[in-house]
């Protein structure tokens, strides 16, 4: 699936909002023209003050000679638009990013030819209603969307020859991103579904990659193990306290570590040290998979693979040092997305 980005590299709302007037026809009089019954806007406030005003929508007014102007500003996740004429405020919010323009549109319009009925019936807006209704100051945009546009308007051109141009740049059209796909890897640079690590374009790095999330199966298998043999010792510990053998927690009478050694006490130590093992490699495992928490995933290692972390210490040791050897490799941080390709 590809998804091309709004207008050249821009992607935030407001560079949404005017594509989608653009597709709709709606023409754009930032640099001057005859406004239209059937709207027109302006992106001079994105050119000058970066959004934080908004972009402009204009129609026709019912009194001859003046102009309805809606206000479009974007905050956080939400387009706010409004109109104090028209008694007009509604904020847009939970709708795709590339339908919100042709919403906006659909729902001024409509708005628009029903208020203009109430005028033509007697109606009157009052000073107070309008003064009430005021736009939020928005939140701006891009830094790519102000310097695309004013690289277009500095030289005359406008919004509207847009589509036949690819959205201003060729590197972003649906055609380029499609054929940047990988055959048989799965791999698009510009969108992946579930996002399950970085898009990686190397065949180094994917390589490395897919190593390390079957060292990741090993090592959450190995953990499993390690459960098992934890369960048999908790189970031999449950069978002794049932036999009400007080010796075999307490460990009393001891007198050096060769008793320890040969007392019943073991299973248990095993269970509660398979237990460490457990949680900690299969974290690890976890995390390897999903190609992320570098640092994370070496000190779950690390714990895991101590002897003292059970019966399980013959397994966890050459595993755990194998995968931080693995680890070490240069291309760990950016397989881990915690640095820059």
């Amino acid at each position: 699936m590809v998804i091309p980005r709004a207008m050249g590299a821009a992607d935030d709302l407001l560079a949404w909002v005017l594509r989608g007037w653009v597709e709709a026809g709606v023409p754009d009089l930032t640099l001057g023209g005859t406004l239209l019954e059937s709207g027109s806007f302006s992106a001079e406030n994105v050119r000058r003050q970066a959004g934080s005003e908004g972009i402009l929508l204009s129609f026709p007014s019912f009194d001859p000679g003046e102009e309805w102007v809606y206000v479009v500003v974007a905050a956080g996740s939400s387009v706010h638009v409004t109109c104090g004429d028209t008694l007009f405020s509604h904020a847009y919010a939970g709708i795709a990013a590339h339908e919100v323009g042709g919403r906006i549109l659909a729902d001024v319009r409509a708005h628009n030819e029903a208020f203009g009925r109430w005028r033509a019936e007697g109606g009157a807006v009052g000073l107070a209603e309008s003064r009430s209704i005021r736009s939020p100051r928005g939140e701006g945009t891009s830094r790519v969307l102000v310097e695309l546009l004013e690289k277009r308007y500095a030289v005359g051109r406008t919004l509207q020859s847009g589509p036949e141009e690819g959205w201003w740049l060729q590197a972003h059209t649906a055609a380029a991103l499609g054929g940047a796909i990988r055959v048989g890897e799965g791999v698009d640079p510009t969108y992946r579904l579930g996002a399950i690590g970085p898009a990686l374009e190397n065949p180094e790095q994917r390589a490395y990659a897919a190593s390390i999330r079957s060292l990741g199966g090993w090592v959450m298998g190995s953990s499993v193990v390690g459960a098992v043999v934890g369960g048999l010792g908790l189970a031999v510990a449950g069978f002794n306290v049932f036999r009400q053998r007080a010796d075999f927690i307490l460990t009393r009478g001891l007198d050096g570590m060769g008793d320890l050694l040969s007392v019943h006490a073991i299973p248990l130590l095993s269970f509660v040290g398979a237990m460490v093992f457990f949680g900690s490699f299969f974290t690890a495992g976890l995390r390897m998979r999903a190609l992320r928490n570098l640092t994370l995933v070496r000190v779950l290692l690390v714990i895991g693979a101590v002897p003292c972390s059970g019966a399980c210490c013959l397994a966890g040791l050459p595993l755990g040092a194998w995968a931080l050897y693995r680890l070490q490799s240069p291309h760990a941080a950016v397989v881990f997305g915690e640095r820059r390709r």
